[in-house]
């Protein structure tokens, strides 16, 4: 957070090999006056063709924005105009600032390889996934916050859709027509019902008697299944996804069993999904153990859910953050915040509140029957981004680490976990077995400055 982070950066670089073919005669010299069309002339074309679709759908389009794969898609909805104004909105910020949140940019077509459609006025709603920090803490492995690009490369477009590819980072990206039929409020306040319904932590995709265990991280809207190679090790696969007002769509079709999977249609009253366009694939939800629930699920951390043993702890954590750190907590979570088991907390830093600092430690775990859990910390399992290990030297992070983890696998911490509600929890209770003291109560629902705000 202080300390200068080193950044990676992936370069590419493109090389054009053109190819000259001569064909000579002892009579005439040929010619194709088409194949011979100034290339400026040719963008001019393409460029008005593919103005006149953007600005043609009445209702605007919904981009499926994808950045680094380490994320899912979300939507950002664009209305284009004849003179290189884009309305735009964006489903992150519903719940910020309401599902009716517009905001008015600019956008051009340019040549580079083709046409270009690239955003080049700085836009919030816009310019929040291709930030360089993400403001939400979706920062990839690569550095480069959500990952996700300004300009976007044309491969197709027609009324029905428009195909891009990030010209940096080379994501796939879908822009289709909003249904005329529904507002703009209506269809992200809808992407919220979906996303509310229909995501759960754990999912059967079934064919016949074929069944494939999947686990959704939520929050960054990746499926992951395990497979296992001729050598016995394990390896997890990731499928990214969108929500829309009608379901999952995959950012790639996955074949199961030798059947295209594209996404699931939602259906409200069930736990089973068919699968976009049917062929007989099911998405099932299922309730796992309260144990697999805690791992991959996103769990908050309030004043009030601390027991007296890790309010002791936590005190002292907290107080650390503001004096060392000049920090307070905006969230503190339990599970798979990003990619990981572990804590993760989200700082922000008091005189400037434009980001929040993610820190990470990440948890060995053993799971103990159903309920049971053991957890311990190595002291060296951090983010990559290097502010969980800053916060561990500096701002005793280890106090916030200490109630929830042992410090080695032979003493971990061993709890017992309750609920009010197995298959739709709104909190879990870990109860230590060792120190009858030491219960967290840890919530389901989103909850933000759990120590105070910046201004008390």
């Amino acid at each position: 957070m202080k300390t200068q982070i080193s950044k990676r950066h992936l370069i590419s670089f493109s090389f054009i090999i053109c190819y000259l073919s001569f064909s000579t005669t002892l009579f005439t010299s040929c010619k194709d006056d088409d194949d011979l069309t100034d290339p400026a002339a040719r963008f001019a074309e393409a460029a008005t063709k593919y103005q006149d679709i953007l600005t043609a759908a009445p209702n605007g389009w919904a981009m499926a924005i994808y950045g680094d794969m380490d994320f899912g898609g979300f939507n950002v909805l664009c209305k284009f105009e004849a003179d290189g104004k884009v309305t735009v909105a964006n489903e992150m910020f519903t719940e910020k600032s309401g599902a009716d949140t517009t905001a008015v940019t600019h956008y051009k077509l340019e040549q580079s390889g083709g046409v270009l459609l690239s955003f080049d006025e700085y836009c919030e709603l816009f310019h929040y996934f291709a930030d360089p920090l993400n403001s939400d803490g979706y920062n990839s492995e690569t550095e480069h916050g959500f990952g996700a690009d300004l300009e976007f490369r044309i491969i197709s477009a027609s009324a029905d859709s428009v195909v891009m590819r990030g010209k940096k980072h080379n994501a796939k990206i879908m822009m289709l027509p909003v249904d005329t039929a529904m507002t703009w409020s209506a269809y992200l306040t809808q992407v919220q019902t979906v996303a509310k319904t229909m995501q759960r932590g754990s999912y059967h995709m079934t064919l016949g008697t074929d069944t494939l265990k999947l686990k959704a991280n939520r929050r960054n809207r990746v499926l992951t299944y395990t497979t296992t190679d001729s050598t016995g090790l394990r390896e997890t696969n990731s499928l990214p996804y969108v929500i829309t007002p009608k379901g999952i769509t995959f950012n790639t079709p996955f074949v199961f069993n030798g059947k295209a999977v594209r996404g699931f249609n939602y259906a409200d009253g069930t736990e089973k999904y068919e699968q976009d366009g049917s062929d007989g694939v099911t998405l099932e939800k299922f309730t796992p153990a309260l144990n697999e629930q805690l791992v991959d699920g996103n769990w908050f951390i309030t004043k009030e859910g601390l027991g007296t043993f890790a309010t002791n702890y936590w005190n002292r954590f907290v107080s650390s953050m503001l004096n060392a750190a000049n920090c307070k907590l905006f969230y503190a979570v339990v599970g798979t915040w990003r990619r990981q088991f572990g804590l993760s907390v989200g700082p922000v830093d008091v005189t400037e509140p434009s980001g929040v600092y993610i820190g990470e430690a990440y948890f060995n775990y053993e799971m103990d029957g159903e309920d049971g859990i053991k957890i311990w910390f190595d002291g060296e399992s951090f983010d990559e981004i290097g502010n969980g290990e800053y916060f561990y030297e500096n701002a005793n992070f280890r106090y916030a680490i200490f109630p929830f983890a042992g410090t080695s696998e032979k003493s971990p911490r061993t709890f017992t976990i309750e609920t009010d509600d197995a298959k739709n929890p709104t909190y879990l209770r870990l109860r230590d077995k060792a120190t009858s003291s030491n219960v967290i109560t840890l919530s389901a629902e989103e909850q933000t400055w759990p120590f105070g705000g910046l201004d008390n």
